[in-house]
């Protein structure tokens, strides 16, 4: 009997087991059929896998967001030399929104499960960033192209001279850009997802002439010599100081060759309106006047003063009618067009070049060249101070026995002045030249009304006795 019972139980056991067998089979055949819905609903799906990205742009956003945001990225521009960034937008870049919506629904869903699973998992580190498609607008970007040529268009430039850096520039070739030439390179960019584009310019030759030729083998990074006066920047003056740049940017960059004169006045030219000078004070027959081109002899004077201590020769130089208030007695050279001349020769056996610049209430004046043969001496020997006459015009508008001075009477001098060409400290040679400052006659009107004005009486400084003895080496 008990034998009997151990065989029936292990019958039972036997089919238990089975029973559990079969329903493990069973639930794991319904537990893929659920998969396999579940994965068919997937990849039937529109939404895009979490994670994933269009251009760098999060690829769940709204498709007109999403469209807006790929316009907006960066597209970095070269061209010749020059360099820019824009966005896709504005050469003409546009988003196809269909596009959009089918990277959106089938990036992740290949059909292959385990593949599908691996992006997935790709996308929600952040590591999967779909490049998209771009069409370009033909029109708007020739619009671009065009713009572009503009900023990138560079004429040809000859070979010229920076004189503030005392050096020659080479010449340079020109740059073009045909605006039609952005759209190959653009199209090309666009259809491989690149966000750097390089568009071919054109080069041309620089000019070809005398100044380029003239600036061969030039040297001008030493200075022989500079010489400064300054000037009055108040609002009364602008009009003598627009006259002194006028001066200034003609004289600007003269290139003096050996053996050649340079003269003021036809470098400069006449003193008219047409060539942008003003009325200013000057001095005119002894007396201070406004004339056309007023203030100019400041610019002849701080010339001469640098050609002095350059060691150019001096052909012509005449000091002023009267002393002038910018620089010291025999180092000032008057002009007037045409026959009152300022006229230097360049006596060395290389090119010198002037340099001449105003600016913030200074003149500047430098002589440029390639060495500086001598170092110079100016000395100045006062010989004998002459006294100026007082002249009286009766003025009908003025009371009786009142008094108004019109021009200020200013002592004469007769003086000698030394120019001493040194080598280290030994004497080369010495020039001597003797100047006349003629006495300037103190003009008086006078009233002679009994009800005519009575002006308040104008105090004037003191006049200034010149040293005797002036010696300034450079």
């Amino acid at each position: 009997m008990r034998a009997i019972a151990a065989t029936v139980g292990v019958c039972a056991l036997r089919a238990t087991r089975r029973l559990e067998t079969a329903g493990m089979v069973a639930g794991l055949a319904v537990g893929v059929v659920a998969v396999a819905a579940a994965y068919r609903g997937y990849l039937s799906a529109d939404e895009p896998i979490p994670g994933l990205r269009v251009d760098g742009v999060d690829a769940s956003l709204p498709v007109d967001v999403l469209t807006a945001s790929v316009a907006d990225q960066p597209l970095e521009v070269s061209a010749g030399t020059r360099r820019e960034t824009v966005s896709l937008r504005d050469v003409g870049a546009r988003v196809d929104p269909e596009a959009i919506r089918r990277i959106q629904a089938r990036i992740g869903r290949t059909g292959d499960p385990l593949a599908d699973l691996a992006i997935r998992a790709a996308a929600s580190r952040g590591e999967v960033s779909v490049p998209l498609p771009l069409q370009l607008d033909l029109e708007v970007a020739l619009a671009w192209g065009r713009g572009l040529a503009d900023r990138v268009a560079r004429p040809g430039r000859p070979a010229r001279l920076d004189l503030d850096g005392r050096r020659v520039l080479p010449a340079e070739p020109g740059v073009a850009l045909v605006p039609a030439d952005v759209l190959g390179p653009l199209s090309t960019a666009l259809a491989r997802g690149a966000r750097r584009v390089e568009v071919p310019v054109i080069e041309r030759p620089p000019p070809e002439g005398s100044e380029a030729t003239d600036l061969e083998g030039l040297d001008v990074s030493v200075l022989l010599a500079s010489f400064e006066t300054h000037y009055s920047m108040a609002p009364a003056d602008r009009d003598r100081a627009h006259n002194l740049e006028v001066g200034a940017v003609a004289v600007d960059g003269f290139v003096l060759r050996p053996g050649e004169t340079f003269s003021f006045n036809e470098v400069v030219g006449p003193r008219t309106a047409e060539n942008g000078y003003r009325y200013a004070p000057g001095i005119t027959a002894g007396e201070l006047v406004d004339v056309l081109g007023g203030g100019i002899c400041q610019v002849s004077s701080t010339l001469f003063g640098a050609a002095f201590f350059a060691g150019l020769e001096i052909e012509r130089a005449r000091p002023h009618s009267r002393p002038s208030s910018y620089v010291d007695m025999g180092l000032d050279s008057t002009v007037v067009y045409p026959d009152v001349d300022l006229r230097l020769r360049n006596g060395f056996d290389f090119p010198v070049v002037f340099h001449m610049k105003v600016a913030d209430g200074t003149v500047r004046a430098e002589i440029l060249g390639p060495e500086r043969p001598y170092r110079i001496a100016f000395e100045r020997e006062l010989v004998e101070e002459l006294p100026y006459e007082r002249r009286v015009r009766d003025d009908e508008s003025l009371a009786t026995g009142a008094e108004v001075v019109v021009q200020r009477g200013r002592r004469g001098y007769r003086l000698v002045r030394r120019r001493i060409f040194l080598d280290g400290d030994r004497e080369v040679r010495r020039e001597t030249t003797n100047l006349f400052y003629p006495p300037t006659t103190e003009i008086v009107r006078r009233g002679t009304s009994p009800d005519g004005a009575r002006p308040k009486p104008r105090s004037f400084p003191p006049l200034r006795t010149p040293q005797a003895h002036l010696r300034i080496v450079q």
